[in-house]
């Protein structure tokens, strides 16, 4: 008996009995199968980036000459989840809508995060992660005027021009920031 076929084998009644050669092929394929999901599994929806001092500048310049709404979150904020699900809903019936996520929570905990965007129906959507142990640098390089309240939106119009929401976004204010017609229901 060969190497392998020992490592492949059953015992019965105290005796080695080798498995077959279709039973192999079978338990090798389970675990190929297995070990693939698990490979694709945790990173299909992890597209979280580090979230830099410099990466708002990236962003603006990512969208030059396109509106878009950015919008900041965590996951200890139950009025966030709130929002996300609101948006959730809306990007889900306006796929094109441009819709920026950042979180607000060390990159560190990106699992929580990516779990989170994944029930509310938004792991496609562009998303970062605060990168840097000093949170004050990374809001101030967002707004020097925010200091940390969540949920917070900013709609940039077609010239960058910003206006700014901290709390739940509302139908309306979304119908009044942007210029294209939203679907809501």
């Amino acid at each position: 008996m060969t190497f392998l076929n020992y490592r492949m084998a059953r015992f019965k009644n105290g005796r080695l009995i080798p498995l077959r050669a279709r039973t192999r092929h079978i338990l090798l394929l389970l675990l190929l199968a297995s070990v693939a999901f698990l490979a694709v599994s945790p990173s299909r929806a992890d597209n979280f980036r580090e979230f830099t001092a410099d990466s708002f500048a990236q962003i603006k310049a990512q969208y030059q000459g396109q509106e878009f709404l950015l919008g900041l979150w965590s996951v200890d904020c139950p009025p966030c989840l709130a929002e996300l699900m609101f948006m959730g809903e809306l990007i889900q019936l306006n796929p094109d809508l441009p819709y920026v996520l950042i979180s607000t929570d060390p990159i560190e905990e990106r699992q929580s995060a990516v779990e989170f965007l994944e029930d509310f129906g938004l792991s496609g959507m562009e998303s970062w992660m605060f990168a840097d142990s000093f949170v004050e640098r990374l809001r101030f390089s967002i707004d020097p005027g925010w200091y940390g309240e969540l949920p917070r939106s900013y709609y940039f119009d077609d010239r960058h021009n910003r206006q700014s929401h901290s709390g739940i976004v509302t139908r309306e204010l979304l119908e009044s920031w942007f210029q294209r017609e939203l679907t809501f229901e």
